[in-house]
Protein backbone atom coordinates (compact mmCIF):
# COMPACT_ATOMS: atom_id res chain seq x y z
CA UNK A 1 0.00 0.00 0.00
CA UNK A 2 1.47 3.67 -0.75
CA UNK A 3 1.62 5.72 2.15
CA UNK A 4 -0.36 8.18 0.45
CA UNK A 5 -3.13 5.79 0.80
CA UNK A 6 -3.15 5.78 4.56
CA UNK A 7 -3.67 9.60 4.63
CA UNK A 8 -7.00 10.62 4.53
CA UNK A 9 -7.81 13.97 5.74
CA UNK A 10 -9.27 13.10 9.00
CA UNK A 11 -6.27 10.67 10.10
CA UNK A 12 -5.05 10.75 13.20
CA UNK A 13 -1.38 11.19 14.49
CA UNK A 14 -1.07 8.32 15.98
CA UNK A 15 -3.54 5.91 13.45
CA UNK A 16 -0.07 7.25 10.88
CA UNK A 17 2.12 6.72 12.90
CA UNK A 18 1.51 3.14 14.34
CA UNK A 19 0.87 2.03 10.16
CA UNK A 20 4.44 2.43 9.24
CA UNK A 21 7.39 -0.01 9.99
CA UNK A 22 9.24 1.01 13.33
CA UNK A 23 12.72 1.84 11.50
CA UNK A 24 11.06 3.66 9.33
CA UNK A 25 8.76 5.72 11.76
CA UNK A 26 11.74 6.42 13.66
CA UNK A 27 13.33 7.66 10.32
CA UNK A 28 10.80 9.99 9.46
CA UNK A 29 10.29 11.36 12.66
CA UNK A 30 14.00 11.93 12.42
CA UNK A 31 13.27 13.99 9.22
CA UNK A 32 10.35 16.12 10.74
CA UNK A 33 12.57 16.86 13.81
CA UNK A 34 15.57 17.80 11.21
CA UNK A 35 13.29 20.02 8.99
CA UNK A 36 11.65 22.08 12.38
CA UNK A 37 15.14 22.89 13.67
CA UNK A 38 16.13 24.43 9.94
CA UNK A 39 19.07 21.74 9.66
CA UNK A 40 17.03 20.81 6.74
CA UNK A 41 15.16 22.46 4.08
CA UNK A 42 11.37 21.65 2.74
CA UNK A 43 13.52 20.67 -0.19
CA UNK A 44 15.54 18.36 1.53
CA UNK A 45 12.93 17.01 3.37
CA UNK A 46 10.88 16.09 0.29
CA UNK A 47 13.92 14.47 -1.33
CA UNK A 48 14.52 12.36 1.58
CA UNK A 49 11.04 11.38 2.10
CA UNK A 50 11.17 10.01 -1.39
CA UNK A 51 13.99 8.06 -0.56
CA UNK A 52 11.42 6.29 1.84
CA UNK A 53 9.12 5.82 -0.73
CA UNK A 54 6.79 8.55 0.71
CA UNK A 55 4.80 10.28 -2.31
CA UNK A 56 4.97 14.13 -2.30
CA UNK A 57 1.44 14.59 -1.81
CA UNK A 58 2.33 12.21 1.29
CA UNK A 59 5.19 13.73 2.49
CA UNK A 60 3.51 17.48 2.36
CA UNK A 61 0.42 15.92 4.14
CA UNK A 62 2.55 14.53 7.39
CA UNK A 63 1.07 14.81 10.35
CA UNK A 64 2.34 17.62 11.82
CA UNK A 65 5.39 18.25 9.40
CA UNK A 66 3.80 21.55 8.12
CA UNK A 67 2.08 22.50 11.68
CA UNK A 68 2.74 26.04 13.15
CA UNK A 69 5.09 25.33 15.96
CA UNK A 70 6.72 27.25 18.78
CA UNK A 71 9.08 29.56 17.52
CA UNK A 72 12.29 27.79 17.73
CA UNK A 73 15.44 29.50 19.23
CA UNK A 74 17.22 31.70 16.23
CA UNK A 75 20.96 30.70 16.10
CA UNK A 76 22.91 33.68 16.75
CA UNK A 77 26.54 34.66 14.92
CA UNK A 78 29.67 34.84 16.99
CA UNK A 79 32.01 33.87 19.10
CA UNK A 80 34.62 31.29 18.79
CA UNK A 81 34.68 27.32 20.00
CA UNK A 82 37.68 26.77 21.90
CA UNK A 83 37.26 22.45 22.82
CA UNK A 84 40.04 20.69 24.13
CA UNK A 85 41.47 17.69 22.84
CA UNK A 86 44.04 15.00 24.65
CA UNK A 87 46.66 14.16 21.71
CA UNK A 88 47.95 15.51 18.54
CA UNK A 89 46.62 14.41 14.77
CA UNK A 90 48.93 12.72 12.87
CA UNK A 91 48.05 14.63 9.49
CA UNK A 92 45.24 16.23 7.68
CA UNK A 93 45.03 14.64 4.39
CA UNK A 94 42.00 11.93 4.07
CA UNK A 95 44.03 9.57 3.09
CA UNK A 96 46.84 9.32 5.68
CA UNK A 97 45.34 10.60 8.66
CA UNK A 98 44.62 7.37 10.48
CA UNK A 99 43.58 8.19 13.59
CA UNK A 100 40.18 9.91 15.50
CA UNK A 101 42.08 13.09 16.24
CA UNK A 102 42.75 13.09 12.59
CA UNK A 103 39.47 12.46 11.62
CA UNK A 104 37.84 15.76 14.07
CA UNK A 105 39.90 17.87 11.89
CA UNK A 106 39.25 16.61 8.52
CA UNK A 107 35.45 16.12 9.19
CA UNK A 108 35.58 19.87 9.91
CA UNK A 109 37.78 21.39 6.87
CA UNK A 110 36.35 18.92 3.92
CA UNK A 111 32.90 17.51 3.20
CA UNK A 112 31.31 14.02 2.12
CA UNK A 113 29.20 12.66 -0.31
CA UNK A 114 27.23 11.84 2.49
CA UNK A 115 27.08 12.72 6.10
CA UNK A 116 25.78 10.77 9.39
CA UNK A 117 22.92 12.37 11.73
CA UNK A 118 23.68 11.70 15.69
CA UNK A 119 22.54 8.41 15.48
CA UNK A 120 24.55 7.50 12.81
CA UNK A 121 22.34 7.55 10.07
CA UNK A 122 23.60 8.51 6.33
CA UNK A 123 22.27 11.40 4.49
CA UNK A 124 23.21 13.25 1.65
CA UNK A 125 25.65 15.85 2.32
CA UNK A 126 27.77 17.27 -0.84
CA UNK A 127 25.67 14.69 -2.82
CA UNK A 128 21.61 16.24 -3.76
CA UNK A 129 20.64 12.76 -3.79
CA UNK A 130 21.76 9.22 -4.10
CA UNK A 131 20.03 6.37 -6.04
CA UNK A 132 21.38 2.34 -5.98
CA UNK A 133 20.75 -0.10 -9.09
CA UNK A 134 18.60 -2.62 -8.33
CA UNK A 135 21.10 -5.58 -7.99
CA UNK A 136 23.07 -3.12 -6.01
CA UNK A 137 26.00 -2.97 -7.86
CA UNK A 138 25.63 0.39 -8.72
CA UNK A 139 25.35 3.95 -7.16
CA UNK A 140 24.74 6.97 -8.86
CA UNK A 141 25.51 10.41 -6.99
CA UNK A 142 23.69 13.76 -8.18
CA UNK A 143 26.39 16.88 -6.74
CA UNK A 144 25.46 20.01 -5.30
CA UNK A 145 25.72 22.54 -7.57
CA UNK A 146 27.85 25.86 -6.99
CA UNK A 147 30.08 24.65 -4.00
CA UNK A 148 33.82 25.52 -3.75
CA UNK A 149 36.92 24.59 -2.40
CA UNK A 150 38.54 27.05 0.25
CA UNK A 151 41.09 28.02 -2.84
CA UNK A 152 38.12 28.56 -4.53
CA UNK A 153 37.87 25.83 -7.26
CA UNK A 154 34.25 24.35 -7.85
CA UNK A 155 33.92 21.26 -7.10
CA UNK A 156 33.18 18.45 -9.98
CA UNK A 157 32.50 14.71 -10.11
CA UNK A 158 36.13 15.36 -11.75
CA UNK A 159 36.99 15.82 -7.81
CA UNK A 160 35.12 13.03 -6.63
CA UNK A 161 36.71 10.34 -9.38
CA UNK A 162 40.40 11.83 -8.26
CA UNK A 163 39.35 11.36 -4.75
CA UNK A 164 38.50 7.39 -4.95
CA UNK A 165 41.18 6.94 -7.27
CA UNK A 166 43.50 8.01 -4.73
CA UNK A 167 42.20 6.22 -2.08
CA UNK A 168 42.35 2.80 -4.10
CA UNK A 169 45.69 3.17 -5.51
CA UNK A 170 47.62 0.10 -4.31
CA UNK A 171 50.42 2.37 -2.72
CA UNK A 172 48.24 5.04 -0.95
CA UNK A 173 48.64 3.58 2.32
CA UNK A 174 45.10 4.08 3.09
CA UNK A 175 44.39 2.56 6.72
CA UNK A 176 40.79 2.07 5.79
CA UNK A 177 40.94 0.13 2.83
CA UNK A 178 38.11 -2.37 3.52
CA UNK A 179 36.21 0.85 3.10
CA UNK A 180 37.03 0.90 -0.88
CA UNK A 181 37.83 -2.33 -1.75
CA UNK A 182 34.63 -3.57 -3.24
CA UNK A 183 34.69 -0.10 -5.86
CA UNK A 184 35.48 -1.25 -9.12
CA UNK A 185 35.24 1.94 -10.94
CA UNK A 186 33.99 5.36 -10.54
CA UNK A 187 32.83 7.54 -13.57
CA UNK A 188 32.27 10.88 -14.23
CA UNK A 189 28.79 10.89 -16.09
CA UNK A 190 28.44 14.54 -16.31
CA UNK A 191 29.95 17.42 -14.50
CA UNK A 192 27.97 17.23 -11.33
CA UNK A 193 26.68 13.22 -11.85
CA UNK A 194 29.37 10.45 -10.71
CA UNK A 195 28.43 6.56 -11.17
CA UNK A 196 30.34 4.03 -8.43
CA UNK A 197 30.45 0.72 -10.13
CA UNK A 198 31.23 -2.12 -7.47
CA UNK A 199 32.52 -5.67 -7.64
CA UNK A 200 29.98 -7.16 -5.09
CA UNK A 201 26.78 -5.87 -3.10
CA UNK A 202 28.20 -3.85 -0.15
CA UNK A 203 25.83 -3.15 2.62
CA UNK A 204 27.31 -0.17 4.60
CA UNK A 205 28.48 1.45 1.34
CA UNK A 206 26.26 4.67 1.96
CA UNK A 207 27.57 4.85 5.51
CA UNK A 208 31.24 4.57 3.87
CA UNK A 209 30.47 7.18 1.89
CA UNK A 210 30.04 9.63 5.27
CA UNK A 211 33.47 8.65 6.64
CA UNK A 212 36.09 11.24 7.03
CA UNK A 213 38.42 9.32 4.63
CA UNK A 214 36.56 10.13 1.76
CA UNK A 215 36.47 13.45 2.24
CA UNK A 216 36.01 14.66 -1.43
CA UNK A 217 39.57 16.40 -2.46
CA UNK A 218 40.56 19.08 -5.11
CA UNK A 219 42.01 17.63 -7.84
CA UNK A 220 43.75 20.40 -9.82
CA UNK A 221 45.36 21.55 -6.03
CA UNK A 222 46.45 18.22 -5.47
CA UNK A 223 47.92 17.08 -8.94
CA UNK A 224 49.29 20.64 -8.44
CA UNK A 225 51.53 19.53 -5.74
CA UNK A 226 50.13 21.23 -2.83
CA UNK A 227 50.33 19.12 0.65
CA UNK A 228 47.24 18.55 2.26
CA UNK A 229 48.90 17.21 4.99
CA UNK A 230 50.32 20.63 5.41
CA UNK A 231 47.46 22.56 4.89
CA UNK A 232 44.17 21.12 4.41
CA UNK A 233 41.60 22.29 1.72
CA UNK A 234 38.00 21.20 1.58
CA UNK A 235 34.76 22.46 1.09
CA UNK A 236 33.82 21.93 4.73
CA UNK A 237 32.01 24.87 7.11
CA UNK A 238 35.92 25.85 8.39
CA UNK A 239 39.01 26.72 6.66
CA UNK A 240 42.19 25.47 8.02
CA UNK A 241 44.40 28.44 9.79
CA UNK A 242 47.24 27.19 11.52
CA UNK A 243 48.81 23.87 13.68
CA UNK A 244 51.01 24.45 16.20
CA UNK A 245 52.36 21.13 17.95
CA UNK A 246 51.24 19.93 21.07
CA UNK A 247 49.53 23.51 21.60
CA UNK A 248 46.60 23.90 18.77
CA UNK A 249 44.68 23.99 15.49
CA UNK A 250 43.22 26.83 14.34
CA UNK A 251 40.24 27.36 11.90
CA UNK A 252 37.96 30.41 10.63
CA UNK A 253 34.17 30.23 9.26
CA UNK A 254 34.02 29.44 5.73
CA UNK A 255 31.81 31.92 4.79
CA UNK A 256 31.07 30.21 1.20
CA UNK A 257 29.66 27.27 3.00
CA UNK A 258 27.49 25.48 0.99
CA UNK A 259 25.13 25.24 4.05
CA UNK A 260 23.27 28.72 4.16
CA UNK A 261 23.65 30.54 7.15
CA UNK A 262 26.37 27.62 8.96
CA UNK A 263 28.63 28.08 10.71
CA UNK A 264 27.36 30.02 13.45
CA UNK A 265 31.06 30.25 15.25
CA UNK A 266 32.96 32.75 13.58
CA UNK A 267 35.99 30.13 14.49
CA UNK A 268 37.52 26.98 16.35
CA UNK A 269 40.41 26.36 17.89
CA UNK A 270 40.97 22.75 19.31
CA UNK A 271 43.88 23.14 22.20
CA UNK A 272 45.72 20.12 22.81
CA UNK A 273 45.90 19.37 26.23
CA UNK A 274 48.13 16.01 27.13
CA UNK A 275 48.04 16.61 31.08
CA UNK A 276 44.27 15.42 31.70
CA UNK A 277 44.10 17.50 34.89
CA UNK A 278 45.36 20.56 33.41
CA UNK A 279 42.31 19.52 30.24
CA UNK A 280 39.63 19.65 33.21
CA UNK A 281 40.93 22.99 34.84
CA UNK A 282 41.18 24.39 31.16
CA UNK A 283 37.53 23.77 31.32
CA UNK A 284 36.11 25.06 34.44
CA UNK A 285 38.09 27.99 34.05
CA UNK A 286 37.03 28.85 30.99
CA UNK A 287 39.80 28.73 28.92
CA UNK A 288 38.30 26.10 26.70
CA UNK A 289 34.54 26.06 26.25
CA UNK A 290 33.91 21.98 25.21
CA UNK A 291 35.03 18.77 25.20
CA UNK A 292 34.59 15.49 24.59
CA UNK A 293 37.66 13.78 26.24
CA UNK A 294 36.39 14.55 29.97
CA UNK A 295 38.81 12.45 32.06
CA UNK A 296 36.64 10.10 33.66
CA UNK A 297 38.04 11.41 37.75
CA UNK A 298 37.16 14.12 36.97
CA UNK A 299 33.46 13.97 35.50
CA UNK A 300 31.58 14.47 38.86
CA UNK A 301 33.33 17.82 39.47
CA UNK A 302 33.06 19.09 36.00
CA UNK A 303 29.30 18.02 35.86
CA UNK A 304 28.84 20.07 39.23
CA UNK A 305 29.83 22.92 37.92
CA UNK A 306 26.76 25.67 37.19
CA UNK A 307 28.39 27.40 34.18
CA UNK A 308 29.01 23.71 32.21
CA UNK A 309 26.43 20.85 30.68
CA UNK A 310 27.57 18.02 30.84
CA UNK A 311 26.43 14.33 28.94
CA UNK A 312 27.07 11.00 29.14
CA UNK A 313 26.54 8.16 26.01
CA UNK A 314 27.80 5.13 24.78
CA UNK A 315 29.26 5.49 21.88
CA UNK A 316 31.41 3.30 19.91
CA UNK A 317 35.00 3.79 21.79
CA UNK A 318 35.71 0.61 22.71
CA UNK A 319 39.66 -0.11 23.89
CA UNK A 320 41.50 -3.55 23.23
CA UNK A 321 44.45 -5.16 23.98
CA UNK A 322 46.10 -6.02 20.96
CA UNK A 323 48.79 -9.66 21.04
CA UNK A 324 50.99 -9.95 17.97
CA UNK A 325 48.92 -13.07 16.57
CA UNK A 326 52.79 -13.54 14.69
CA UNK A 327 54.84 -13.79 17.31
CA UNK A 328 55.31 -16.65 19.96
CA UNK A 329 53.80 -17.35 22.19
CA UNK A 330 50.56 -15.05 21.20
CA UNK A 331 50.60 -17.13 18.09
CA UNK A 332 48.75 -19.70 20.01
CA UNK A 333 44.75 -19.11 20.51
CA UNK A 334 44.86 -20.69 23.92
CA UNK A 335 47.50 -17.82 25.19
CA UNK A 336 45.25 -15.14 23.68
CA UNK A 337 42.39 -16.94 25.53
CA UNK A 338 44.12 -16.93 28.86
CA UNK A 339 45.09 -13.39 28.21
CA UNK A 340 41.48 -12.37 27.49
CA UNK A 341 40.28 -14.58 30.57
CA UNK A 342 43.07 -13.55 33.13
CA UNK A 343 41.65 -9.98 32.65
CA UNK A 344 39.31 -8.11 35.98
CA UNK A 345 37.11 -6.13 33.55
CA UNK A 346 34.99 -4.71 36.41
CA UNK A 347 38.16 -3.46 38.16
CA UNK A 348 39.17 -1.22 34.30
CA UNK A 349 35.63 0.06 34.50
CA UNK A 350 36.28 1.11 38.40
CA UNK A 351 39.65 2.12 38.23
CA UNK A 352 40.08 3.08 34.99
CA UNK A 353 37.14 4.97 34.15
CA UNK A 354 35.28 5.34 37.57
CA UNK A 355 32.45 3.48 36.79
CA UNK A 356 31.92 5.20 33.35
CA UNK A 357 32.41 2.60 30.69
CA UNK A 358 30.57 -1.10 29.98
CA UNK A 359 33.08 -3.42 29.99
CA UNK A 360 33.05 -6.30 27.11
CA UNK A 361 32.41 -9.53 27.85
CA UNK A 362 31.83 -10.96 24.14
CA UNK A 363 32.25 -9.50 20.95
CA UNK A 364 33.02 -5.88 20.28
CA UNK A 365 29.72 -4.74 18.82
CA UNK A 366 27.94 -2.61 21.28
CA UNK A 367 24.35 -3.30 22.61
CA UNK A 368 22.90 -0.29 21.29
CA UNK A 369 24.04 -1.11 17.59
CA UNK A 370 21.80 -3.61 15.38
CA UNK A 371 24.73 -5.94 14.71
CA UNK A 372 25.24 -6.93 18.61
CA UNK A 373 25.54 -10.29 19.27
CA UNK A 374 24.24 -11.48 22.97
CA UNK A 375 27.02 -14.36 23.60
CA UNK A 376 29.26 -14.06 26.26
CA UNK A 377 33.38 -15.32 26.71
CA UNK A 378 34.68 -13.80 30.09
CA UNK A 379 33.03 -13.26 32.97
CA UNK A 380 33.35 -9.76 34.56
CA UNK A 381 35.86 -10.20 37.08
CA UNK A 382 37.34 -12.58 34.91
CA UNK A 383 38.45 -16.28 35.20
CA UNK A 384 42.07 -16.53 36.67
CA UNK A 385 42.21 -20.26 36.93
CA UNK A 386 41.21 -21.07 33.81
CA UNK A 387 43.41 -18.77 32.15
CA UNK A 388 46.56 -20.04 34.09
CA UNK A 389 44.98 -23.59 33.22
CA UNK A 390 45.14 -22.59 29.47
CA UNK A 391 49.11 -21.13 29.78
CA UNK A 392 50.15 -24.51 30.86
CA UNK A 393 48.17 -25.95 28.37
CA UNK A 394 49.90 -23.96 25.45
CA UNK A 395 53.38 -25.53 26.99
CA UNK A 396 53.87 -22.96 29.33
CA UNK A 397 53.59 -24.63 33.08
CA UNK A 398 55.60 -21.65 34.61
CA UNK A 399 54.24 -19.02 32.39
CA UNK A 400 56.35 -16.17 30.13
CA UNK A 401 57.89 -13.53 30.30
CA UNK A 402 56.43 -10.48 27.66
CA UNK A 403 56.57 -6.71 27.28
CA UNK A 404 53.29 -4.40 27.18
CA UNK A 405 54.17 -1.71 24.78
CA UNK A 406 51.37 1.37 25.70
CA UNK A 407 50.83 5.17 23.95
CA UNK A 408 51.67 7.54 26.76
CA UNK A 409 49.30 10.21 24.77
CA UNK A 410 45.98 8.41 25.74
CA UNK A 411 44.91 8.98 29.19
CA UNK A 412 42.81 6.01 30.19
CA UNK A 413 45.18 3.50 28.37
CA UNK A 414 47.75 4.49 30.74
CA UNK A 415 45.13 4.40 33.35
CA UNK A 416 44.41 0.42 32.37
CA UNK A 417 48.02 -0.18 31.93
CA UNK A 418 49.12 -1.26 35.27
CA UNK A 419 45.61 -3.02 36.10
CA UNK A 420 46.41 -5.14 33.32
CA UNK A 421 49.49 -6.13 33.97
CA UNK A 422 48.95 -7.18 37.49
CA UNK A 423 46.06 -9.54 36.06
CA UNK A 424 48.66 -10.93 33.37
CA UNK A 425 50.86 -11.69 36.60
CA UNK A 426 48.26 -13.78 38.16
CA UNK A 427 47.70 -15.69 35.22
CA UNK A 428 51.54 -16.25 34.85
CA UNK A 429 51.95 -13.45 32.03
CA UNK A 430 54.97 -11.32 33.35
CA UNK A 431 54.28 -8.22 31.08
CA UNK A 432 57.48 -5.56 31.35
CA UNK A 433 55.36 -1.72 30.78
CA UNK A 434 56.75 0.58 28.75
CA UNK A 435 55.42 3.67 26.67
CA UNK A 436 55.64 5.78 24.08
CA UNK A 437 54.45 8.77 23.04
CA UNK A 438 52.15 9.64 19.95
CA UNK A 439 53.24 10.48 16.95
CA UNK A 440 56.32 8.45 17.65
CA UNK A 441 54.44 5.58 19.10
CA UNK A 442 52.64 5.48 15.07
CA UNK A 443 55.33 4.91 13.53
CA UNK A 444 57.80 2.87 15.76
CA UNK A 445 55.20 0.13 17.43
CA UNK A 446 51.95 0.48 15.63
CA UNK A 447 52.56 0.85 11.77
CA UNK A 448 55.72 -1.59 12.10
CA UNK A 449 53.71 -4.54 14.45
CA UNK A 450 56.93 -4.27 16.37
CA UNK A 451 54.95 -5.16 19.69
CA UNK A 452 54.40 -8.27 22.07
CA UNK A 453 50.98 -6.80 23.34
CA UNK A 454 49.84 -3.60 23.06
CA UNK A 455 46.52 -1.44 23.51
CA UNK A 456 44.76 1.39 21.50
CA UNK A 457 40.82 2.01 21.45
CA UNK A 458 38.92 2.28 18.00
CA UNK A 459 36.35 4.79 17.82
CA UNK A 460 34.07 3.56 15.30
CA UNK A 461 33.37 6.61 12.72
CA UNK A 462 30.33 4.89 11.38
CA UNK A 463 28.78 2.91 13.24
CA UNK A 464 28.07 0.45 11.05
CA UNK A 465 28.16 -3.40 12.09
CA UNK A 466 31.34 -3.48 9.80
CA UNK A 467 33.10 -0.48 10.89
CA UNK A 468 33.57 -2.28 14.37
CA UNK A 469 35.40 -5.28 13.06
CA UNK A 470 36.34 -5.80 9.48
CA UNK A 471 39.43 -3.20 9.59
CA UNK A 472 40.52 -4.97 12.67
CA UNK A 473 40.10 -8.97 11.73
CA UNK A 474 40.47 -8.89 7.99
CA UNK A 475 43.64 -10.65 7.21
CA UNK A 476 45.78 -7.58 5.35
CA UNK A 477 43.67 -4.92 6.55
CA UNK A 478 46.12 -1.85 7.71
CA UNK A 479 44.68 -2.00 10.95
CA UNK A 480 44.84 -4.96 11.33
CA UNK A 481 48.52 -4.37 13.53
CA UNK A 482 48.15 -7.60 15.43
CA UNK A 483 49.21 -10.05 12.24
CA UNK A 484 45.77 -12.13 12.36
CA UNK A 485 44.51 -14.05 9.55
CA UNK A 486 41.80 -16.55 8.86
CA UNK A 487 40.12 -17.64 6.12
CA UNK A 488 36.83 -18.45 7.72
CA UNK A 489 36.89 -14.99 9.79
CA UNK A 490 37.51 -13.26 6.03
CA UNK A 491 34.50 -15.35 4.46
CA UNK A 492 31.88 -14.49 7.31
CA UNK A 493 33.08 -10.99 6.90
CA UNK A 494 32.67 -11.04 3.16
CA UNK A 495 29.23 -12.91 3.70
CA UNK A 496 28.08 -9.69 6.29
CA UNK A 497 28.99 -6.98 4.16
CA UNK A 498 27.41 -8.49 0.99
CA UNK A 499 24.34 -10.09 2.50
CA UNK A 500 21.08 -8.55 0.93
CA UNK A 501 19.25 -7.67 4.16
CA UNK A 502 20.03 -6.04 7.67
CA UNK A 503 19.00 -9.62 8.89
CA UNK A 504 21.00 -11.75 6.99
CA UNK A 505 24.02 -9.28 7.79
CA UNK A 506 22.73 -9.83 11.80
CA UNK A 507 23.29 -13.49 11.58
CA UNK A 508 26.94 -13.57 10.00
CA UNK A 509 28.06 -10.86 12.43
CA UNK A 510 27.28 -12.86 15.21
CA UNK A 511 29.09 -15.54 13.82
CA UNK A 512 31.71 -13.45 12.99
CA UNK A 513 31.93 -12.49 16.51
CA UNK A 514 31.19 -15.85 18.00
CA UNK A 515 34.49 -17.04 15.76
CA UNK A 516 36.20 -14.26 17.16
CA UNK A 517 35.83 -15.00 21.05
CA UNK A 518 36.86 -18.77 19.87
CA UNK A 519 40.19 -17.27 18.26
CA UNK A 520 40.95 -13.93 20.09
CA UNK A 521 43.35 -12.26 17.61
CA UNK A 522 41.90 -8.93 19.48
CA UNK A 523 40.81 -9.31 23.50
CA UNK A 524 37.89 -6.20 23.86
CA UNK A 525 38.14 -4.58 27.16
CA UNK A 526 35.64 -1.97 27.67
CA UNK A 527 33.63 0.33 25.97
CA UNK A 528 34.50 3.39 27.19
CA UNK A 529 31.24 6.17 27.15
CA UNK A 530 31.67 9.65 25.62
CA UNK A 531 31.82 11.89 28.71
CA UNK A 532 30.84 15.36 26.73
CA UNK A 533 31.07 18.81 28.84
CA UNK A 534 30.68 22.35 27.50
CA UNK A 535 29.54 25.82 28.18
CA UNK A 536 25.93 26.07 28.83
CA UNK A 537 25.67 29.12 26.50
CA UNK A 538 26.49 26.67 23.79
CA UNK A 539 22.90 25.54 22.11
CA UNK A 540 21.80 23.16 19.54
CA UNK A 541 24.90 20.95 19.75
CA UNK A 542 23.87 17.38 19.33
CA UNK A 543 26.35 14.86 20.34
CA UNK A 544 27.02 11.75 17.90
CA UNK A 545 27.49 8.07 19.11
CA UNK A 546 30.73 7.68 17.11
CA UNK A 547 32.59 10.90 18.94
CA UNK A 548 32.58 13.02 15.96
CA UNK A 549 32.03 16.67 15.56
CA UNK A 550 29.99 17.02 12.60
CA UNK A 551 27.13 18.64 14.40
CA UNK A 552 29.31 21.63 15.51
CA UNK A 553 28.09 23.17 12.70
CA UNK A 554 24.25 23.63 13.63
CA UNK A 555 25.32 24.87 16.89
CA UNK A 556 25.94 28.57 18.32
CA UNK A 557 26.29 30.32 21.64
CA UNK A 558 23.85 32.10 22.87
CA UNK A 559 24.34 35.78 24.12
Amino acid sequence: MRDDALLPEDVGDAVFWRSMRTARRRELAGLVDSLHSGTLSRREFFQRAAGLGISLVAAQSLPGAFAPRAVAAVPQRGGVLKAAFSADPAGFDPVRGPSGMSHVVIEQVYSTLMALDPDAKPYPELAESSKASDDGLAYTFILRKGVRFHNGDELTAEDVKFTFDRLRAPNSGYSYGAQVETIKSVDVVDRHTVRFRLTKRTGPFLIYMAFPGSSIVPKKLVESGHDLNAKPVGTGPFRFVSYEPRSAIKFERNPEYFESGKPSFDGMEYRIISDITALTNALLSGVVNFSNEIPPKDFAKVKASPDLTALTLEGSRYNWLLPNNFREPFNNPKVRQAVSLALDRKALVEGAFFGLATPILGGVVPKWNWGYADAQFVPPSGDREKAKALVAEAGYPNGFETTLTLPSSFPNIMAMGPIVQANLAKAGIRAKLGTMEIPRYWDEVWSTSKFDITMMYWLSPLADPDDFVTNNYHCGMAINVQKYCSSAMDNLLEQAKTAPTPDARKGFYRKMQELSMQEMPIVPLVNGWLLIAHSTKLKNYRPMRTGFLKTLKDAWFEG
